[in-house]
C-alpha cells in the first residue's frame, strides 16, 4: 500500500478515480462507495484511490472532543488494500484546511491533472461548515472532463448505516447488530496486560487482559461471545467488560478466557473479534456463585460460536 499525504502527490501521469470519506469502520455504507470507485476505475483504465482523514477533524475543531473510533488508521488502511487499493491519500486535517471555502477546495481537485473521476456517498459535505456538498461537487465538474458518481447511502433495518449508529451499538453491547452493519464482525486490536490474576489463582479460568488501542470504542460492560486472534490463529473465547463488582474493583477491564489455551502471550499481537453479547455484568454472593456462572457463559459461547 502505497500511502501519501497530500493530493498533490498523486501520479501525473496515469488517470485516477478518488473516493472521499473518513470511512471509520469501513462499514457496508463505505464499502459500496469504495467497490464503486474500484469498478469505475476499472472502466476508465484508472488508478483507484481511497481519500481519508487523519486524525479525526473533530479534534481538531474541538480538542475536548472524546472520540471512539471504529478502526485505527493502520486497520482502515489494511482493509483498504485488501479491497483492491494500491493507494490511499491520508489528509491531515489541519485548521487552514478545514476553513478553507467549498470553493478552494473543489480549485485544488480541478488542478489534479489526473483526475478523471470521483466517488462519493450521497451525504459528503465539504468546505468551512460542510457548505459544499455532492451536488454542489456534480455540478462544478460537469463540463471538466471529470466523471461524478454519487452512491445512495445504504439502509437496513429501518435506518441508514452509519459509523455514529454502529458507534452506538457497541458502547449499548449490541456488537451482533454492530458486525452487521459492518459486514464483518467488530474487531479491538491491543496489548495483553498484567491484570490481578484472579483468574488463575482464584477462579481456575486464566483470562488475557486487553489494553485496547487509544481512543477505540470498546462495548458495554457485559459478558460476550468472542475470538481471540494470537499470532495468525484464531481461538473461540469469552470476553468479560466491566470492573467485576464481585471483587469490588473500580477500574474497567477486558479479561478474556480462551479456550484450549496455555501459551504466554504477553508480547504477542493480540486482537479480539466481538460476535454477540450472552449477558450483563452482574454481582455474585460468593466465588462459588461466579465460577458456575463462567461455565454456562463458556456453554454458550460455544455454542454461538458453533465449537
Amino acid at each position: 500500500m502505497n500511502i501519501i499525504k497530500t493530493l498533490d502527490q498523486l501520479p501525473e501521469k496515469r488517470p485516477v478515480v478518488l473516493a472521499f470519506g473518513f470511512f471509520d469502520g469501513v462499514h457496508r455504507g463505505h464499502q459500496a462507495v469504495l467497490q464503486a470507485c474500484l469498478q469505475l476505475a476499472r472502466e476508465k483504465k484508472a488508478m483507484p484511490v481511497a481519500v481519508t482523514f487523519y486524525p479525526h477533524p473533530l479534534t481538531v475543531l474541538l480538542p475536548s472532543a472524546s472520540i471512539q473510533l471504529l478502526l485505527s488508521e493502520s486497520e482502515k488502511e489494511e482493509l483498504f488494500k485488501q479491497m483492491g487499493f494500491e493507494t490511499t491519500v491520508v489528509i491531515s486535517p489541519t485548521e487552514e484546511f478545514l476553513g478553507q471555502s467549498a470553493g478552494r477546495f473543489l480549485q485544488s481537485l480541478s488542478r489534479i491533472t489526473s483526475l478523471c473521476g470521483i466517488v462519493t456517498g450521497e451525504n459528503f459535505t465539504f468546505g468551512k461548515n460542510a457548505e459544499g456538498n455532492a451536488e454542489l461537487l456534480n455540478s462544478y465538474f460537469l463540463d471538466k472532463g471529470v466523471f461524478i458518481q454519487i452512491v445512495k447511502l445504504e439502509k437496513a433495518e429501518g435506518g441508514v448505516i452509519s459509523s455514529t449508529r454502529i458507534r452506538k451499538c457497541i458502547l449499548q453491547g449490541d456488537v451482533k447488530k454492530a458486525g452487521y452493519f459492518l459486514g464483518r464482525p467488530y474487531r479491538i486490536c491491543g496489548d495483553i496486560i498484567h491484570g490481578f490474576r484472579r483468574g488463575t489463582e482464584v477462579l481456575g479460568f486464566p483470562t488475557a487482559n486487553l489494553k485496547p488501542e487509544r481512543e477505540r470504542a470498546v462495548p458495554g460492560d457485559g459478558v460476550y461471545a468472542t475470538r481471540a486472534f494470537i499470532r495468525g490463529r484464531q481461538y473461540p473465547s469469552v470476553t468479560n467488560v466491566g470492573t467485576n463488582p464481585t471483587f469490588g474493583n473500580k477500574e474497567r477491564s477486558i479479561e478474556t478466557f480462551i479456550f484450549s489455551f496455555d501459551e504466554k502471550i504477553y508480547d504477542a499481537p493480540f486482537a479480539l473479534e466481538w460476535i454477540e453479547k450472552i449477558r450483563e455484568e452482574k454481582q455474585f454472593p460468593d466465588i462459588e456463585a461466579l465460577c458456575r456462572q463462567i461455565e454456562e457463559d463458556i456453554k454458550r459461547a460455544k455454542q454461538i460460536l458453533e465449537v
